[in-house]
């Protein structure tokens, strides 16, 4: 619009000049033209000069919460930029459904400047953010072109949390199954391992005599053997595009809950990028984190074929009692019961 209000300006002045034959007039116009020529070359010069990056300070916010896009700008020529319009397209990473965002700014020194845009993105997911758009205008608005600066970066958008109701029965409190892992407070019965050394008492049987020991300490010393950390909860996440349809909130509350209440469980995805499923041991806060966000990172695709099959088949031999599954539509299944809707489920019963 400025380039248009400036030719018709320029216009005028030369078609009065003419009119009265106004020298003064002719100049003015004229000198407007060489002022606009001047103009339009230094935006092309200057062009070359400009450097801008896309920046995420924290790339870790929860849904809904503010956090800061960061545009940095490198400016290395001595006259000021009048003006730069940014787009910034940003979205799922899994999906073409993409929002957009403009940013301004104004009188750009030499030097580096930077400009902060505060955001909310109201669901969860790993969100791309991209510059799609960029254009300098010279220091009078009359021109604008367009600058070749693309970047990207990610923001981690976690899910709301909220205490999930859960009952756990004996059953998932006192089962032990084959694992990898052994409890460090109960003794169990895998001779494989060994959960500690004591003194023989009345009762124990030879077998469990550690002859070794007992041989150097003169003293009959018995092993007891460990209980193994079996998992009886597997959930498998959703995959796709997650955030809109309120599984992954589910879900993810769902796992808090059970760290809490101390109940182990497995997090399972199927990975595109490893072309392999995949899962997460969840014990503590600290792992539940660390699986969330590995889940959420990851380059997730949908699994074609039935997931638990596909489960029990890479890891033979370890048992669980309940599995939670939550489908590309958003409805979440316990066991082998058809999906509903995460806000109808009232409990969930583990038994």
């Amino acid at each position: 619009m400025s380039f248009v209000l400036f030719i018709l300006t320029v216009s005028i002045i030369l078609y009065l000049s003419l009119i009265f034959e106004s020298t003064g007039l002719a100049l003015l116009g004229l000198s407007a033209v060489l002022f606009a020529v001047l103009s339009f070359f230094y935006l092309l010069f200057i062009r070359k000069k400009v450097r801008v990056k896309l920046e995420i300070p924290v790339k870790v916010a929860e849904k809904g919460q503010d956090f800061g896009l960061r545009i940095d700008v490198t400016n290395r020529f001595i006259v000021p930029i009048g003006k730069l319009v940014m787009h910034i397209e940003y979205g799922e990473d899994c999906s073409r459904d993409r929002e957009e965002i403009t940013l301004k700014m104004f009188d750009i020194p030499k030097g580096k400047s930077s400009e902060i845009k505060r955001l909310a993105v109201m669901f969860s997911g790993n969100y791309e953010f991209v510059t799609d758009r960029i254009r300098i205008y010279d220091c009078f608005g009359i021109f604008r072109m367009k600058l070749k600066a693309k970047s990207i970066t990610h923001a981690l958008i976690l899910p709301e949390l909220n205490e999930v109701c859960v009952t756990l029965g004996e059953g998932v409190k006192n089962f032990y199954g084959e694992a990898l892992v052994y409890d460090e407070l109960n003794v169990g019965p895998d001779h494989s391992e060994t959960f500690d050394v004591r003194e023989f008492r009345n009762g124990d049987k030879l077998q469990k005599v550690h002859w070794k020991l007992s041989a150097r300490t003169d003293e009959l010393m018995v092993k007891e053997t460990s209980l193994p950390k079996a998992c009886p909860v597997v959930l498998f996440m959703p995959e796709g595009e997650k955030g809109e349809n309120g599984a992954l909130d589910y879900m993810a509350s769902l796992s808090f809950t059970l760290t809490d209440m101390k109940c182990a469980h497995y997090v399972i995805w199927n990975s595109a990028s490893r072309n392999d499923i995949v899962r997460v041991r969840v014990d503590d806060e600290e792992s539940f984190y660390f699986a969330l966000t590995a889940y959420m990172q990851d380059n997730k695709s949908a699994y074609e074929g039935d997931r638990k099959e596909r489960y029990r088949e890479k890891y033979k031999g370890e048992q669980y009692l309940h599995s939670v599954t939550a489908d590309d539509s958003g409805m979440i299944s316990l066991d082998n019961e058809d999906g509903i809707a995460p806000e109808k489920i009232e409990e969930m019963l583990l038994k």
